[in-house]
C-alpha cells in the first residue's frame, strides 16, 4: 500500500485517508488519465471517422477494411466474437458497405446479426449505464435504435434477400417489418412514411411468392401510408385474384381493367436506389450560456424550476462551464437525378421516392430536448462534484498546509477532468442513405442489362429475368 495512506474499515464502509499534498497529486493524476482518455476516444464518432474519410475519398474497399477493423474482425465475411456494446450499429455500417459492394448475402447477414442484438438492446436493463451517464455521457447506456433505423433496417435486409432471389429470407423480413410497423404506430409524421416503402417491398415479395393475399395487403398499407398511385396495375390482378375488394381495390379495377401479371414472354426488374447518406451525430461544444438560451420544445423535457435554478447557480459561479452535445452533420447530396434504362432503351420514372433525411431530423427533433436536459443534468452533476471536493478539501486544511485556494483548485480540478471525459452519444446508424427511389420496369424475359446514371457516374448490373418472374437491382450512390 502507498505511502502516507492508511485504510480503516467502520461501520461497514471502507474509508480512505491521505496527505493533503497526496490528495492533490492523486486529482492531478485523474485528471491527467480523463484528458488523455478523453483524446484517444471520442465515442462512436471517433470508431467511424476513418470509414468516412474513405467515403469521401471514394474509397469503398478502404471504407470496409476500417468496418472490419472496427468489429474486431480480419475480413467482411467474418463476424465478431462479441455482440454486445456498439457491436450491432457497426454491422449495420457494414452491411451497407456490403450491399453497396453487391454482396448480397454478406449484407443480409450482417442485417440479420444486427438486428438481433438491437433486439437484445432494446429490452435490456441498464442500471450502470443510466448512472454512468450522469457523469459522463448518455453513450454509458445501452444504444436503443429510433424508429427509422429499426424500420430500415428490416427493409434494406428485405432488398438484399430479393437481390439475391431470395424469397423465403425477403418474406421473413417482410414479417418482422409489419411487426415493427404495429410498435412504431404512434411514431413522428416523417418517420411514418418509411412504412409505405418497407410495406411496397413486402407486397412485391409476396406477390412473387404467390401469395397474392398477403401481397395485396401489404401494397394497400403502401397505398394508404405514401398515396403510390404507380401500385393501380398491381392492386387491380391481386383483387381479382384473391377476390378481395374494398373502394380502392374496386377503382384500380376500374382503371386496369386489363392489368395482369407478366407473362411467360416477359418479366419484372425491381431497381432500388439509394442515394448519398443521411445526416449522422456528431460531438460540438458549446458555451453553457449559449445552450441555456435553446428552447425545448417538448416540455415533457423541460427543466422545473427547481432544476433551472439549480443550473443556473452552477453558470454564475464561473469556471469550466461547457456542454458537449451531438448534433447532425449534413451530407452534400451531390447526385439529386437518375436515370434509369433497361438495355439502353426507354427511361423510366420512379414509382417511390423517399426522403429518409426527413426521417432522420425528426427523429433528431424528437429526442432533442431529452438530450439537451441530459447534458445539463452531467453539467450540475461534475459542479456539485466540484463544490463536494472543495469542502472535503476545506474540511482536511488543504488550504492552510499547501496554499490558499488549493481546495477551490482541487475542486476545479476534479470538475474539468469530469468535463474532458464528457463524450456526447453520438451513436446512429452514419451509412443508411438520404433518399430511396424505386422503379418498376417490366421486361422481356431473358439476360437484361439495366444502367443507372446520375451526374456524377453510372451503376450498371446484367440480371436474368425468367418468364414470368422478377430480378431486383440494388445501386447506392454514396
Amino acid at each position: 500500500m502507498a505511502a502516507g495512506v492508511r485504510v480503516d474499515q467502520g461501520a461497514g464502509a471502507l474509508g480512505v485517508r491521505a496527505s493533503a499534498r497526496d490528495s492533490l497529486t492523486v486529482s492531478v493524476l485523474v485528471l491527467a488519465l480523463a484528458l488523455l482518455g478523453s483524446a484517444c476516444s471520442a465515442g462512436y464518432q471517433g470508431q467511424v471517422r476513418n470509414l468516412h474519410r474513405a467515403i469521401d475519398a471514394g474509397d469503398t474497399n478502404a471504407a470496409l477494411n476500417h468496418a472490419n477493423a472496427a468489429l474486431g474482425v480480419e475480413r467482411a465475411e467474418q463476424l465478431p466474437g462479441k455482440t454486445g456494446g456498439d457491436v450491432p450499429l457497426l454491422l449495420l455500417e457494414r452491411a451497407a458497405l456490403l450491399q453497396a459492394d453487391g454482396d448480397h448475402a454478406g449484407a443480409a447477414r450482417d442485417f440479420a446479426a444486427a438486428d438481433k442484438g438491437m433486439e437484445i438492446l432494446d429490452f435490456t436493463s441498464d442500471d450502470a449505464g443510466e448512472v454512468g451517464k450522469y457523469l459522463f455521457s448518455d453513450d454509458a447506456t445501452i444504444y436503443k435504435a429510433p424508429p427509422h433505423e429499426k424500420l430500415l433496417l428490416n427493409t434494406l435486409a428485405m432488398v438484399s434477400y430479393l437481390a439475391a432471389g431470395d424469397l423465403d429470407g425477403a418474406k421473413v423480413e417482410a414479417r418482422r417489418l409489419a411487426v415493427l410497423q404495429k410498435y412504431f404506430g404512434d411514431a413522428a409524421p416523417e418517420e411514418l412514411a418509411l412504412f409505405g416503402l418497407g410495406s411496397y417491398l413486402a407486397g412485391f415479395t409476396f406477390e412473387y411468392a404467390g401469395d397474392s393475399d398477403e401481397a395485396l395487403r401489404f401494397y394497400l398499407e403502401a397505398q394508404a401510408r405514401g398515396g403510390y398511385d404507380g401500385l393501380g396495375p398491381q392492386l387491380a390482378y391481386l383483387g381479382r385474384a384473391s377476390g378481395f375488394e374494398n373502394e380502392i381495390v374496386v377503382a384500380a379495377k376500374a382503371d386496369y381493367p386489363d392489368a395482369s401479371r407478366p407473362g411467360d414472354a416477359e418479366g419484372e426488374v425491381l431497381v432500388v436506389v439509394q442515394n448519398g447518406r443521411a445526416p449522422y451525430k456528431v460531438a460540438e461544444r458549446f458555451p453553457i450560456g449559449a445552450f441555456l438560451v435553446v428552447p425545448i420544445a417538448d416540455q415533457r423535457y423541460a427543466m422545473n424550476p427547481e432544476e433551472r435554478q439549480r443550473a443556473d447557480r452552477v453558470v454564475a459561479s464561473g469556471l469550466l462551464k461547457w456542454i458537449n452535445f451531438p448534433v447532425l452533420k449534413g451530407v452534400n447530396l451531390r447526385h439529386k437525378t437518375f436515370t434509369v434504362t433497361s438495355d439502353g432503351a426507354l427511361e423510366h420514372s420512379p414509382v417511390i421516392d423517399l426522403n429518409v433525411a426527413e426521417a432522420t431530423l425528426a427523429a433528431w427533433e424528437n429526442d432533442k430536448g431529452k438530450m439537451m436536459v441530459s447534458a445539463l443534468t452531467r453539467m450540475v452533476t461534475r459542479a456539485i462534484a466540484a463544490e463536494a471536493t472543495t469542502a472535503v478539501g476545506q474540511g482536511a486544511g488543504l488550504d492552510k498546509q499547501l496554499f490558499p485556494g488549493a481546495s477551490w483548485l482541487l475542486g476545479r480540478v476534479v470538475e474539468g477532468g469530469l468535463t474532458a471525459a464528457d463524450t456526447p452519444d453520438t451513436r446512429s446508424w452514419t451509412m443508411l442513405p438520404s433518399h430511396v427511389q424505386i422503379y418498376r420496369l417490366r421486361v422481356k424475359a431473358g439476360t437484361r442489362r439495366v444502367t443507372v446514371r446520375s451526374s456524377l457516374g453510372s451503376i450498371s448490373r446484367e440480371v436474368e429475368v425468367r418468364p414470368g418472374g422478377f430480378a431486383v437491382v440494388s445501386a447506392r450512390f454514396l
